[in-house]
């Protein structure tokens, strides 16, 4: 299935991705989109079971090494990719929503020119602005990316990110926990923190695990295009 704006495209991939396949063609829709060859595209998927690694760690406040170690054991069973995105091992798999966007910070579409902390915050107010619509207490972290939910006694974290830029062209994303298990968290540092900070929408909204992803890919569709609308570049043409 797939949404054509004027300056934006949105494929939501069917089944569950495999995570070195989806890199290639991301590597593929990156060149593309360096020569204006398509317009920015936003992919909306699930990937198979795999633990990735990505330059470094995000900064938490505290002094840490640049990658964290990963216990071989962690591995059984599940596929494990090194990647160009920033931040280091996440877990991916099927329940989670994937966000990755190809697009080009020229100031001319959705991305701001190019800015990539301001791309990111962009990103993550999208998300925040979906998610408050369903009346959930979510918000930023000081010093640290992606969205968080209060919950009881602290913080926790619902979504991740992290992106890579070649020619001022983004790819990789965002992770949005949906319905996924847990688990995979677990045997790893997600980000650099605790697997226990790691939390699902599941926990927080009657989901259906067999067809979450339909009203929410509407919704960021629709605030995607609510920042084409404001810029005067969107086109009502969904096909």
């Amino acid at each position: 299935m797939w949404y054509r704006k004027k300056r934006i495209q949105f494929w939501s991939l069917e089944g569950l991705c495999d995570y070195v396949t989806l890199r290639d063609l991301q590597q593929r829709l990156v060149a593309l989109r360096v020569e204006d060859r398509i317009s920015d595209t936003v992919l909306f998927l699930e990937h198979a079971p795999v633990i990735t690694q990505g330059r470094g760690l995000q900064f938490t406040g505290k002094p840490g090494p640049r990658h964290m170690p990963l216990d071989p054991h962690a591995l059984q069973g599940m596929a494990f990719s090194e990647t160009e995105r920033g931040g280091d091992l996440t877990y991916h798999g099927p329940g989670q929503l994937v966000i990755y966007p190809i697009m080009k910070l020229d100031g001319k579409g959705m991305a701001p020119f190019q800015d990539i902390v301001g791309f990111l915050r962009q990103w993550e107010q999208i998300l925040l602005e979906v998610l408050e619509d369903y009346e959930l207490p979510v918000c930023r972290k000081e010093q640290a990316s992606g969205i968080w939910i209060r919950d009881g006694v602290g913080l926790k974290k619902l979504a991740s990110i992290g992106i890579a830029i070649r020619k001022w062209v983004s790819y990789h994303g965002l992770g949005l926990n949906c319905v996924n298990g847990l688990e995979g968290f677990s045997k790893i540092a997600p980000c650099g923190y605790a697997s226990e900070v790691m939390t699902r929408l599941a926990d927080y909204l009657p989901l259906d695990p067999y067809d979450f992803r339909r009203s929410l890919e509407k919704a960021i569709i629709e605030k995607c295009e609510r920042i084409l609308q404001h810029r005067g570049d969107f086109e009502r043409d969904i096909l």
